[in-house]
């Protein structure tokens, strides 16, 4: 059965792609780097740097990538069909995770949500590293169960697949607490060698990062570590908020809103309804099984997971909606628990279905327009034809970029989609050139020449 998710997701991760693909800037960041790899021959010991210039991910992100578009060639596209992958296996693993830890019927009314969710949708057609969390964060809910339930040698894995985590986002440090928590209240089963092979599990896959650091004086990790702390600061008021890094916007409560809600409707005016129902599901489930919480496994997870991610992101505060990847799993995992718990009811299993077909039907009407909101959102073949026309004038001479537009704030003015686009036709890029070319999107985009 759990073919039908599995052709219902791919069916809306697809669905109107090539008419409505999402390349940003900073996707085209992501293909320059992997550019600089190919260009340069040598092996990346780390990824691309994060919006903190101090800070960059791990590699294998770009390790996966650098092959695939050595063999399929340089189109953007190879990062949606590489987030497709990424967000159907993670569909896959999900199933067989809690169908073990649960039964079939709960894994399989789980996969159905996660292929059907908006926010799922959304985050895999976005194409960024981050969906790989989709992979990994079942395989760590997997090995913490095992660990909950006498099986120490699991430490190892937990760690290997948390540390793989800092090659697609720092997100999941929170987690850390979930995890030492549960450690805590399983210590009588484990022994020392369980938590060395914890830590060495945890240092495997970021080796390369470590030694890379190294030879940098661990400026990166003395940084990470002030991090935290400097975020506190700034959570309590020692410091003005707007001082601790660029937002783009919005507020604290509304990032919470817009991750509750997304989990079911699409439409942004429906979020404060999904934000109750998520608001109600938790408490429900805490009220009910606060008793079971040392106890019982998902009691503990559900609880525990969700407290801590989300009192981190009120720490952090205005948090962008992939610092709540750690915990998209929940809002799931909370609805199938309590429709398995009254699956026995006839009007359960017409209401689920129901739900099922309505979150589909609309996923359809949506996807068409799925950006309609977003500012900085210029179609692909719009982005083509502006990068066409550039490089075909220029005539093979060197010219300068600039762009004015949405969010040119970031570096490069935010216009590596448009870099990426010109050198893959064979343009010159020289920002010392006397030819300038500065794109401006203003609803529509133009381009204005200077010699």
């Amino acid at each position: 059965m759990i073919i039908i998710p599995i052709i219902l997701g791919t069916f809306l991760r697809v669905y109107k792609i090539f008419s409505n693909y999402y390349f940003t800037g900073e996707l085209g960041k992501e293909l320059l780097y992997v550019w600089q790899i190919i260009s340069s021959g040598k092996f990346p010991l780390v990824g691309m740097g994060t919006s903190h210039e101090w800070l960059s991910y791990g590699p294998m992100y770009y390790w996966i990538l650098a092959p695939l578009v050595k063999i399929f060639g340089w189109t953007p596209y190879i990062l949606f069909w590489v987030s497709l992958a990424a967000s159907m296996g993670g569909i896959l693993i999900t199933y067989f995770v809690f169908k073990n830890i649960v039964n079939k019927k709960f894994a399989l009314i789980l996969s159905t949500f996660v292929s059907l969710s908006p926010i799922w949708i959304w985050a895999a057609r976005l194409s960024k590293l981050h969906t790989f969390f989709f992979i990994l964060t079942p395989v760590i809910v997997y090995c913490l169960y095992k660990i909950w339930n006498g099986k120490g040698k699991f430490t190892f894995w937990l760690g290997i697949s948390y540390g793989a985590l800092f090659s697609f986002h720092f997100s999941q440090i929170p987690t850390l607490l979930v995890i030492i928590l549960m450690l805590w209240i399983k210590r009588k089963s484990l022994n020392l060698k369980n938590y060395l092979m914890l830590l060495v599990g945890i240092l495997i896959p970021n080796i390369t990062i470590l030694i890379h650091d190294a030879a940098n004086g661990f400026s990166m990790i003395k940084n990470l570590v002030l991090w935290v702390p400097y975020r506190f600061a700034g959570f309590v008021g020692i410091y003005p908020k707007n001082n601790l890094s660029q937002e783009s916007g919005g507020s604290t409560l509304s990032a919470f809103n817009e991750f509750f809600g997304r989990n079911l409707f699409w439409d942004n005016r429906l979020w404060i309804l999904g934000s109750i129902i998520f608001t109600i599901l938790f408490v429900t489930i805490f009220v009910q099984n606060r008793k079971k919480y040392s106890k019982d496994f998902f009691t503990f997870y559900i609880i525990t997971s969700t407290v801590v991610q989300c009192f981190a992101l009120l720490i952090h505060t205005t948090p962008p909606l992939h610092y709540f990847f750690p915990i998209f799993l929940n809002f799931g995992l909370m609805f199938s628990y309590y429709t398995c718990e009254l699956w026995f009811k006839k009007s359960t299993k017409i209401l689920t279905v129901a739900i099922f077909i309505l979150m589909f039907t609309v996923s359809i009407f949506e996807i068409g327009k799925e950006h309609v909101n977003d500012t900085d959102y210029i179609p692909l073949n719009v982005l083509e034809g502006v990068t066409t026309t550039i490089v075909n004038d220029a005539a093979d001479r060197p010219f300068s970029l600039d762009r004015i537009g949405p969010f040119d704030y970031f570096p490069e003015n935010y216009s590596q989609n448009y870099r990426f686009l010109i050198l893959s036709k064979g343009g010159k890029i020289d920002q010392s050139a006397g030819l300038k070319y500065t794109v401006i999107e203003m609803g529509s985009v133009y381009i204005e020449k200077h010699e």
